[in-house]
C-alpha cells in the first residue's frame, strides 16, 4: 500500500493501471488485492468562507466555456449564449465576467447595438488548460462492467446496439471515442457518459456484471450535467463526446492516453 498526502491525476492513473494499491490524503483509496477491489474516490473539497469560488467551471456554468472552446472562432453574444446553453442571461453573465477576471476570455459590445455584450477567445490554449486545472480533482462516478466483449471494437459494437434500442443519451469519451476524432492510440476498453437515471437500463440491456477495468470493459461515468450529451456527434451510428470533454477524459487517464489528447489538441487547433 502506497500513501501519500498529494499527487498529479497522472500518477495515481499510473499506480491504478500497474494495480498499486494507494491511499490519497484527500481520503481516495485504491486497493488491489483479488478477490479484494475497492475505489473511494476523494472527499469533496469544502471552500472556506470568503474564498474564490471556482464559478466559471461549476456544473451549469461550464458550458459557457465549453461552448467557447468549441467555437472558438465566433464571438456570440450573452444572449445567443443563453439560449444554445438553456442558462439564464444572468449566468452566461456572471461566469463570463469570472472568466474574463482571469483574463481568459475579452468581452465587447456588439457595433451594431451597443446593448449586447461579445464573447472572445482571444487564447482557447488557456483557456483548455485553466478548465483542466479546475476539474483535475473532480472524480465522476462510476462503474466498471463486463458485458462479455474480447477487446474494445466488440464493447463498442455491443454498445451501438444497446444504444439503438434505449434510445437514451449518451457520449463514448476517452481514448475510444478520440479514436473517432484522430486516431493515435488504440483503445483497451471503452468509456461512456450517461444519465445517473439511465444506469440501470444500461445494465440490463447490455447483460452487464460489475468488474474491474480490463480489455473489452465498459466503464459507464456519470455525468454531472446532462446537457453536455447533447453537444456529442454521430459518428458511424456512435455517439462521441465533444472534444473538449474527450480532452479532458485523455488527459485525466494519464499515461498511453496523454498521447490521446495531444492527437485532440492538435486536431482541433487549441
Amino acid at each position: 500500500m502506497i500513501a501519500f498526502e498529494r499527487s498529479s491525476p497522472e500518477a495515481r492513473a499510473y499506480l491504478r493501471e500497474r494495480r498499486a494499491s494507494y491511499a490519497a490524503g484527500d481520503g481516495e483509496l485504491f486497493v488491489y488485492a483479488p478477490p479484494v477491489f475497492v475505489e473511494r474516490p476523494p472527499r469533496r473539497k469544502v471552500v472556506p468562507v470568503g474564498a474564490a469560488p471556482a464559478a466559471p467551471f461549476a456544473n451549469r456554468a461550464s458550458r459557457v466555456p465549453r461552448w467557447l472552446l468549441l467555437h472558438a472562432n465566433d464571438q456570440p453574444s450573452f444572449r445567443e449564449l443563453a439560449t444554445r446553453l438553456e442558462l439564464s442571461e444572468a449566468m452566461v453573465s456572471r461566469t463570463m465576467r469570472a472568466l474574463a477576471d482571469d483574463g481568459l476570455v475579452a468581452i465587447g459590445s456588439d457595433p451594431r447595438d451597443a446593448r449586447l455584450r461579445l464573447a472572445r477567445l482571444p487564447e482557447p490554449a488557456r483557456l483548455l488548460d485553466a478548465f483542466e486545472r479546475a476539474v483535475a480533482l473532480r472524480r465522476p462516478r462510476r462503474v466498471t462492467w463486463e458485458i462479455g466483449a474480447r477487446d474494445a471494437p466488440e464493447a463498442m459494437k455491443a454498445l451501438h446496439a444497446a444504444a439503438h434500442k434505449l434510445n437514451v443519451p449518451y457520449a463514448v469519451g476517452g481514448v475510444a471515442g478520440a479514436s473517432f476524432v484522430r486516431p493515435a492510440v488504440e483503445p483497451v476498453d471503452v468509456v461512456v457518459w450517461i444519465r445517473r437515471d439511465d444506469a440501470d437500463l444500461w445494465a440490463k440491456r447490455l447483460v452487464a456484471t460489475p468488474s474491474r477495468p480490463a480489455p473489452g470493459r465498459v466503464t459507464m461515468q456519470l455525468t454531472r450535467d446532462p446537457f453536455v450529451l447533447s453537444l456529442a456527434s454521430d459518428r458511424g451510428g456512435i455517439q462521441i463526446a465533444d472534444p473538449v470533454q474527450l480532452y479532458l477524459d485523455c488527459r485525466s487517464a494519464g499515461e498511453r492516453a496523454l498521447e490521446a489528447a495531444d492527437a485532440i489538441r492538435a486536431e482541433i487547433v487549441w
